[in-house]
């Protein structure tokens, strides 16, 4: 079976954790053993350290198991350097003299080498060669300068009085010191040089010296036979910062990627890397003056850190010559780049002589000596175009263009001696001083050229029909508007029904047919006239000729529109078209105004009954634009807070006590004024705004039935909806919704839809009715008798309410007309509540109750009026409203609908 690699590096790792362990629990008996007098003495202190340390060498590496994989190792190789310290200053504690000299000096400078791989790799999270060469070599030599000072100055002097002279037991001292002063030099390059991560790289390092200081520290009191407070508390401090440097592991577990590099200091860098130099020469000054020449010991130093600055310069050549294979590179990519593209880059000096060509590009400009290099730029353009081109060159010389740049269009010859339709886009770069010149970017735009021509030639034609399309008309518009304003007529025609013969015969007949009309149009056409085919099925046809000429147009297009079209299928087809006249004498001078007259026309033209003509009507236009604006300004009303409900009270016949109320829509815009129900309601009906109005509506009688219900008031409030919204699913949710947050009995709302909106899906209808019916909601008949609802159909209705309509209850004379007792008596067959609308008259009011109606809601009673008006007259409770003058202008219940 073969092993799994993570699986080996585990048993590694736990092999060589239990082998620290059992150096350092051998170490802690066998002191322990020679420590039986009760005291703490020199090796328990040391022994007791090691145990703290490889602690917290054993938990770092823990921690470290639950850092990302990239980072992991280092942290993992800083715990290894705790342990391998720890293993080799208790091995010290228990062997020989001569063997634990050699432990010592050999684990902790293993030690320091783990760290510092552990160090050098932290910034990239690997081992990027090129960059560990440059800090370890920087840092080497930094250190070296730092460890040189310190040696010649101070370390080899005190040496000198404390210890005579360097015995083979200080090697295990002095060499891990050396190590870790060089170690300090590449900490300090390092930090320098990174952009990102500076803080935690240095708290990283100055932790891991931490460690090292301590520990050498402990071992040098141990070594030297110091007092055994002075190792005990060395051991302490070594476990401090072992610790310390445990929390920048955990530190580590919680990094976040950097947002943001920080700015890089190469010459903090260099700086210290100079600095470094001048310590040392300085040191030599200092020794030379004082001791003379440098020992064996402190030149040998010297010399290395001579070697690191050589060092440092070789890697320095290498990266030279990298350099100059990449821009080496980028070059032949530049080169092979511009041979494949059809664009020549010339440099041009002050005199716009040529001082560099691309040697690579597809063409090559040439004079007629077949000289590019050398010549004056002029000589290689068209004699033609050259004047031009030396005026826009001379201005950019002479700095009067604002973007530094020119675009030149000329024609310049080739090495061919062909001449070339070109762009050439002259930039100045004479600042900047790579290139100190003009730079002419070349590009052959001949190919380009003829397509535009050929595309300019289909753009201005349908391809279908062959006549002008909308961009040709609209300059043709702009050319006739502008020379004969006054003898121009614009005819906007578009068939009628045609989308049916789409549906059915298919779009490759409907493009037959279209052939057909256009050829029809062609055949009416004059000399001065343009035809033009707009899209779809709608032509255009501008016309050099008054009102009147252009109305007889337009009346032997409509008939020549009408007559059969017959196809070599030997199938006819019938279609009808309509056509909107407007003439220029009304749009002073604007061709687009012009063109929307037209289309307004058409469009009365559609309205009137299709296969006829209309001429542009000025009333028309306000409407439609009234319209229009009503249609914008409505779909934000509601958030604006400009409509209300206002209530049109409901009495009963025997009494005239109020049982209800029907409410009615008002819109006050604070531009337009009050809107009539009559303008707004048909134009959300178009634009799809009913659904939001209606739910609004709901939503304002539910609060107002729950104010009436908390009064004590148990009048019902009748909402008018048409069968839009009660064929959207979510209309009958809505109105359960704003029941149950209102808090009131459904049967107090009732919602009534008018009878001309029954004729289409009838079956989706019931459904729908029924579940509002089934949730308690009333469900009222609106306008009957104006509509074409059988009596069989009544009797399927879900129905609850029959409200007769105005113009069977009353006459415009304001008598009471013939079929309203009949439609009352209808309703108590039926099982159904009946109201009685638009009673403004006493006759028609006693008639409704002769005819025993129990319901009546008109202005004779009671007009429309604000919700708190009609709270404080049920809450006074009155028997009966005083009718209303009878000079009252009749209520028109259509347009009160909302």
């Amino acid at each position: 079976m073969t092993p799994n690699p993570r699986r080996v590096r585990q048993q590694l790792s736990w092999t060589a954790t239990a082998a620290v362990w059992c150096s350092v629990l051998v170490a802690a008996l066998v002191v322990g053993a020679d420590s039986l007098s009760g005291r703490i003495d020199r090796d328990l202190a040391a022994a007791v350290g090691s145990i703290g340390a490889a602690c917290a060498g054993l938990l770092m590496w823990r921690a470290a198991g639950r850092i990302k994989a990239g980072r992991r190792v280092t942290y993992q190789l800083l715990a290894a350097g705790i342990q391998t310290t720890a293993a080799t200053i208790a091995a010290a504690c228990w062997l020989p003299g001569a063997s634990a000299d050699a432990v010592a000096g050999t684990g902790l400078s293993a030690a320091i080498t783990l760290w510092a791989l552990a160090l050098l790799r932290l910034p990239d999270n690997g081992w990027e060669p090129q960059a560990v060469q440059r800090r370890l070599v920087d840092g080497a030599f930094v250190g070296l300068c730092a460890l040189f000072a310190f040696w010649v100055l101070v370390a080899r002097p005190v040496f000198e009085r404390q210890r005579g002279h360097l015995a083979e037991g200080d090697l295990a001292i002095v060499i891990p010191g050396m190590l870790g002063v060089i170690m300090i030099g590449v900490g300090l390059t390092t930090t320098l040089r990174l952009q990102r991560w500076r803080r935690r790289h240095a708290l990283a390092y100055l932790a891991v010296f931490a460690v090292h200081f301590t520990g050498l520290a402990l071992y040098t009191s141990w070594q030297w036979g110091d007092p055994e407070v002075q190792v005990l508390w060395w051991s302490v401090s070594w476990v401090a910062t072992c610790a310390g440097l445990l929390g920048v592991t955990y530190l580590a577990r919680n990094q976040k990627p950097a947002p943001i590099d920080k700015p890089n200091y190469p010459g903090a860098h260099y700086a210290v890397m100079g600095g470094a130099a001048a310590l040392a020469g300085a040191t030599v000054l200092i020794n030379g003056a004082g001791s003379g020449s440098l020992t064996l010991d402190a030149a040998l130093l010297g010399l290395t850190a001579a070697g690191a600055l050589a060092g440092r310069l070789v890697l320095t050549f290498f990266d030279v010559r990298r350099v100059e294979e990449v821009a080496d590179e980028r070059q032949l990519r530049l080169s092979a780049i511009v041979g494949v593209a059809s664009d020549a880059v010339l440099v041009l000096d002050g005199d716009l002589t040529v001082t560099w060509r691309s040697e690579d590009s597809a063409w090559k400009p040439a004079t007629d000596a077949g000289k590019c290099v050398g010549s004056r730029f002029l000589d290689l353009v068209h004699a033609d175009d050259r004047r031009g081109a030396e005026e826009d060159l001379r201005s950019l010389l002479d700095g009067y263009g604002h973007t530094g740049q020119v675009s030149l269009n000329v024609r310049i010859r080739d090495a061919g001696r062909r001449w070339r339709h070109t762009e050439t886009v002259v930039n100045d770069l004479r600042g900047k001083p790579q290139v100190r010149g003009l730079v002419a970017r070349v590009e052959d735009v001949g190919a380009r050229r003829s397509l535009e021509t050929e595309l300019a030639r289909m753009a201005y034609t349908d391809p279908l029909t062959g006549l002008a399309n909308r961009r040709a008309l609209l300059q043709s518009l702009e050319d006739g508007v502008d020379a004969q304003e006054h003898s121009t007529a614009l005819l906007l025609l578009d068939l009628d029904e045609f989308k049916n013969v789409n549906d059915t015969r298919g779009h490759d007949f409907g493009d037959e047919l279209l052939v057909e009309v256009s050829r029809r149009i062609k055949e009416l056409l004059r000399p001065t006239d343009v035809g033009a085919r707009l899209g779809g099925d709608e032509f255009a046809i501008l016309l050099r000729a008054s009102w009147s000429e252009a109305v007889a147009t337009a009346k032997a297009l409509v008939a020549r529109l009408g007559e059969p079209y017959e196809f070599h299928d030997e199938s006819t087809v019938f279609t009808t078209g309509s056509v909107g006249i407007a003439t220029a004498v009304d749009v002073l001078g604007d061709p687009e105004i012009l063109l929307r007259n037209a289309d307004l026309a058409l469009r009365a033209a559609k309205q009137a009954g299709k296969n006829r003509y209309a001429t542009y009507d000025a009333e028309f236009d306000r409407k439609v634009r009234r319209k229009n604006e009503l249609t914008q300004e409505l779909r934000g009303a509601i958030a604006r807070d400009e409509l209300r409900l206002v209530y049109q009270p409901v009495f009963a016949t025997a009494d005239r006590s109020i049982v209800g109320a029907e409410a009615l829509m008002r819109w006050h815009h604070p531009r337009l004024g009050h809107v009539s129900p009559g303008e707004f309601i048909p134009a959300a009906t178009e634009s799809g705004l009913t659904q939001d109005l209606a739910v609004w509506t709901v939503n304002r009688a539910a609060e107002q039935l729950a104010a009436w219900h908390n009064a004590g008031i148990k009048a019902w409030i009748s909402v008018n909806v048409s069968v839009k919204e009660l064929h959207t699913h979510l209309f009958a949710t809505e109105v359960n919704t704003a029941l149950i947050a209102a808090g009131v009995p459904a049967k107090r709302l009732v919602l009534a839809v008018t009878e001309h909106d029954f004729s289409h899906q009838m079956n989706t209808l019931i459904a729908q009715l029924s579940a509002l019916r089934g949730a308690g909601v009333r469900i009222a008949l609106d306008d009957f008798g104006s509509g074409y609802s059988s009596l069989g159909q009544l009797e399927r209705l879900p129905v609850d309410i029959i409200k007769i309509d105005r113009d069977l209850v009353a006459k415009d004379d304001g008598g009471v007309g013939p079929l309203a007792a009949v439609t009352v008596e209808l309703g108590r067959l039926l099982g159904m509540e009946v109201i009685a609308e638009g009673v403004e008259t006493d006759l028609q009011l006693n008639a409704m109750i002769a005819a025993e109606a129990p319901l009546v809601q008109g202005y004779l009673l009671a007009k429309p009026m604000e919700p708190d008006d009609l709270t404080r007259w049920l809450t006074e409770e009155p028997r009966a409203l005083p009718p209303a003058p009878r000079d009252t202008p009749t209520d028109v219940p259509q347009s009160e609908k909302s």
